[in-house]
């Protein structure tokens, strides 16, 4: 146990200096990792970009309000509030010289990131798995099944509780190690928390609440996202919903 605990230490406190003598990939000028996962399915949703029915609130106050929330109401989210929640937490702002720019802070503009979403009770949206296109602002079905809602809860170690929305954040090493090597694990996770923070805050604009999950059953998850879970995996979930 010990040597365990000893090299998961190791893990996140990699020596910065490593770098300056490391032939990383992109030093050996390869051929660098695609920067976004391409949808499989021609089934594209168009999500909204401006959001008039959205009531703002100061940051202050989202941060004074936000508790995990581990029940919610069976009230539905609008699809404008699905937009929004997506919108500020993982969109592509700008691409400049090959470089991802993101609502979030990605090491070196490498965004490793990438975000699917389990819609449960959302207006005008199937249940299902779906990929968010970060660089379109849209939804692509990966999956709908009957028995979806149980496969998800089982993933998550019976933690689904009714949430009306699963975010899922998971990473494309390769994106962040061509450029960081042996240190990019650790800026992915780093990554993995930005986003959560930014959809835990965002969350509480529209009165609903999430509860962030770092335990879950890490092939299940990766087999229901249809991820090849060794260099792209799930890093962090959080189920989002209305608040009773």
């Amino acid at each position: 146990m010990n040597d365990l605990i000893k090299n998961a230490r190791k893990a996140i406190k990699p020596n910065w200096t490593d770098l300056y003598t490391i032939k990383t990939d992109r030093k050996l000028k390869k051929d660098e990792p695609q920067a976004f996962i391409q949808p499989k399915t021609g089934q594209l949703i168009d999500l909204k970009k401006t959001f008039e029915n959205i009531n703002q609130k100061t940051l202050s106050e989202a941060i004074g309000s936000r508790r995990s929330t581990r029940e919610y109401s069976d009230q539905n989210l609008s699809f404008e509030e699905l937009s929004y929640v997506l919108w500020e937490t993982c969109r592509v702002d700008h691409i400049d010289q090959g470089r991802v720019y993101k609502t979030i802070p990605t090491a070196g503009a490498t965004n490793s990131g990438e975000t699917y979403v389990y819609i449960h009770r959302v207006e005008g949206i199937d249940s299902g798995i779906y990929l968010y296109v970060q660089n379109q602002h849209q939804l692509a079905l990966i999956e709908k099944a009957d028995d979806l809602e149980n496969r998800v809860n089982e993933a998550l170690l019976k933690q689904l509780r009714n949430a009306n929305m699963v975010v899922f954040f998971t990473h494309v090493l390769p994106r962040v190690e061509y450029k960081y090597a042996h240190i990019g694990p650790k800026l992915a996770c780093l990554e993995a928390g930005h986003a959560c923070q930014n959809l835990s805050l965002v969350s509480e604009v529209i009165d609903s609440g999430v509860c962030a999950i770092a335990a879950y059953h890490q092939e299940k998850v990766d087999q229901l996202l249809q991820i090849n879970g060794e260099d792209h995996f799930t890093l962090y979930c959080a189920t989002l919903g209305k608040k009773k």
